[in-house]
């Protein structure tokens, strides 16, 4: 492998992380975001319950912790985005492999970008908007169908995402994530605790703890709990590639990755245990899907006391979160893009903004187009770049190469051979299945 470094001048102006703490808060924001408290849970309710909970939790240890060090690890060592990096290790032919990378984050935000211009929406309106409680089914309904209003309010969204993200690392991403994501966090384990109490409640924490066997031998299960797993951790679009080239050549990789795939799975997890049972108790429709969150927790918020306070503090800690995640995606795709054509920072963020808000037009005219395209990048986008990248750093830098050059210097704890074996051996095949599962998925997820 060629490890020609950047240019002197490229190295000297890179930005680095504030702190540690910033730098884990700031990849579990990234992570975390809306994928855990909008997507997982509907994805539980869709899948089987416990039994995508189990199969999302071994895939997250088994596959993601491993792959996603490695990940990181590459970014530290490039300090360059996936076009420039898979140029300098496979040649000219690299270059266009490592395009698809920054793509899926560009497309994903295309969807990505209006939930959270709902998020929003429904920020401002909790303290003002009795109805959004009262009646959330029919505030959600009376919201979607001004196509219009949404469009607007998408374009507020991404205009604003631009500005945070033109503020670099330090002044953007880390400064929100530093007080967000722990505030998140707080909020959704009092929503669980909250829960639990609520009449019927224990049905749907049943249905969450108790995996099914024969649910356990669905392939297309596995398949988008691996999506998710992928999606919650940010394993394969260049975002953990993205990170680590910020941070410091001694930093601690293997503990800091450990305690960000915790937290992750942990703020998941706690997601789908606050919003399911909520359902199941108010006896609303599981499959949903992408509305699920939006027309179950005002609910909840309704039966607490100052429920509309409570609503507002949740609704804009989900903002912040789904913004941390927002302002990654765009971060990756824009620096990628421009450092490979030579746009600065600012040409770079506005081009690839006006691109997703053109893509954005779909998912807001059709929710079902919405969920379809959620699919394409979530599970395929997500497994194809997760097993290209996998197979890319395992087989042809080598697993060894990885663990010994990039992955071990600073490291606490002593990483063994054991991480080559479930890199080539586990981590690549089954990333492999998983994508080609998630191809095998699309007429179901389409026609039926």
């Amino acid at each position: 492998m060629s490890s020609a470094p950047v240019s002197e001048n490229k190295e000297k102006n890179r930005e680095q992380w504030g702190s540690r703490l910033g730098y884990i808060l700031s990849t579990v924001g990234m992570a975390f975001g809306l994928g855990a408290i909008w997507r997982f849970p509907y994805l539980t309710a869709q899948n089987g319950g416990g039994s995508f909970v189990l199969a999302f939790t071994i895939i997250t240890i088994v596959i993601a912790v491993p792959a996603g060090m490695a990940e990181i690890a590459f970014g530290r060592k490039m300090r360059n985005g996936t076009i420039e990096s898979f140029r300098k290790i496979l040649g000219e032919k690299g270059k266009y492999i490592g395009w698809i990378f920054p793509l899926v984050p560009m497309c994903l935000n295309m969807f990505y970008f209006v939930v959270v211009s709902w998020t929003l929406v429904y920020t401002l309106y909790s303290l003002f908007s009795g109805t959004m409680m009262t009646d959330p089914i029919g505030f959600f309904n009376g919201f979607m169908e001004n196509k219009t209003a949404i469009f607007a309010w998408t374009v507020v969204t991404t205009i604003l995402i631009a500005i945070i993200c033109l503020k670099g690392i330090k002044g953007g991403i880390e400064k929100f994530c530093l007080y967000g994501i722990p505030l998140a966090f707080l909020l959704l384990v009092v929503l669980m605790v909250r829960v639990f109490f609520l009449p019927g409640a224990m049905d749907g924490v049943i249905m969450m703890a108790r995996p099914d066997l024969e649910q356990m031998m669905d392939p297309s299960m596995w398949s988008r709990a691996a999506g998710m797993a992928l999606f919650a951790i940010g394993l394969g679009p260049s975002y953990l590639t993205a990170f680590g080239r910020y941070l410091p050549e001694k930093s601690n990789i293997p503990m800091d990755f450990l305690a960000v795939a915790w937290w992750n799975l942990f703020g998941c997890v706690v997601a789908g245990f606050a919003i399911v049972p909520a359902v199941v108790a108010f006896g609303l429709d599981l499959q949903s899907g992408p509305a699920l969150t939006y027309l179950t927790l005002p609910y909840v918020f309704a039966q607490m006391p100052f429920s509309q306070i409570i609503a507002f503090m949740f609704f804009l800690t989900m903002l912040l979160a789904g913004l941390s995640s927002a302002i990654a995606n765009l971060e990756t795709s824009s620096t990628t893009i421009g450092d490979l054509l030579g746009w600065s920072l600012t040409k770079a963020i506005i081009i690839v903004s006006i691109v997703i808000i053109l893509g954005a037009i779909p998912c807001i005219w059709d929710e079902a187009f919405l969920a379809k395209f959620d699919f394409l990048v979530g599970d395929v986008g997500y497994t194809l770049t997760a097993s290209l990248m996998a197979c890319v750093l395992a087989w042809y830098v080598g697993a060894k190469k990885i663990r010994l050059t990039m992955l071990m210097p600073g490291s606490s704890i002593r990483i063994g051979s054991w991480f080559d074996f479930i890199y080539k051996y586990v981590a690549c095949p089954v990333l492999l299945f998983m994508f080609i599962q998630s191809l095998m998925n699309i007429p179901k997820i389409f026609f039926h």
